[in-house]
């Protein structure tokens, strides 16, 4: 399930590089309209499968911004008078209140530290869904990103986040995607996964070629968390019910957040 939401704004306005945190903000404010104690339990606790609760979803995933006009600079886009943003996921639960929080108002507010924004709700409209088969290709509507604990020479552990071009990394990069998936998909149903089917991952190497293998895209989150990710057109083969949790919630992590947002369709 999927919407696509176009706003306008009651002035131009600036937008800075990194606005997911903010974005992932405003959306969380739109589901608390419909409901406060559901996007409480969204927030604090999520979703996890049967028999573990270390890992918690959101199971909803968002585009980054499609904005217009706008001039660009690198910190950002400003005199914006319109955006566009695709919502997806495979909960009705989150469907639903997301659309009563626009419908409550039909506006919604972007809260930056150098200014506010209010956008005014112009269009809401629920997108169609391929049909899902493998494999399939896949288009980045925000990037993909996935991370691994490390030692570190004092000692301890960090949290590095995994590239798919670096070959020392790429069959794990491939690896936890799959488990991801795997994690979300029993989330969402409550049951145990047990199909068997092979899993991969490859960007589209003609993509990869075009851009110099310069797909990685750095992120700053809140806190100053700098997130690395990656963002090319891409073939995914398994499992076609893996394949369409990943479409509806997100490939990769932290997809709450901006991450993983996909659209695509079959590939003959």
């Amino acid at each position: 399930m999927r919407l696509r939401i176009s706003a306008i704004s009651r002035k131009p306005g600036f937008i800075p590089v990194n606005y997911q945190y903010q974005l992932q903000s405003a959306i969380y404010d739109l589901i608390r309209r419909s409901s406060e104690k559901y996007a409480d339990f969204l927030h604090e606790e999520g979703y996890s499968n049967l028999e573990s609760t270390l890992k918690h979803f959101k199971l909803f995933t968002f585009s980054r911004l499609s904005v217009r006009p706008y001039h660009w600079n690198r910190n950002g886009f400003s005199d914006v008078r319109q955006i566009e943003i695709i919502f997806s996921t495979a909960l009705p639960a989150n469907y639903e209140h997301i659309i009563y929080g626009i419908f409550s108002k039909m506006s919604f507010r972007l809260q930056f530290s150098e200014n506010s924004l209010t956008w005014d709700v112009r269009e809401v409209q629920s997108l169609p869904e391929p049909e899902f088969s493998s494999p399939m290709k896949m288009r980045c509507l925000s990037p993909i990103t996935l991370s691994s604990r490390r030692d570190k020479p004092d000692g301890g552990s960090e949290i590095h986040f995994l590239e798919y071009l670096n070959p020392d990394e790429k069959e794990k990069f491939i690896a936890n995607l799959h488990q991801n998936l795997i994690r979300k998909y029993e989330a969402f149903n409550q049951k145990t996964y047990s199909n068997n089917y092979t899993f991969d991952f490859c960007p589209d190497p003609d993509y990869l070629i075009k851009k110099a293998g310069k797909v990685s895209k750095l992120i700053r989150f809140k806190n100053g968390v700098n997130v690395k990710a990656l963002e090319a057109p891409f073939i995914v083969t398994g499992d076609p019910e893996l394949i369409k949790i990943g479409y509806q919630c997100g490939f990769g992590e932290k997809n709450s957040a901006g991450f993983g947002c996909v659209e695509g369709g079959w590939l003959k």
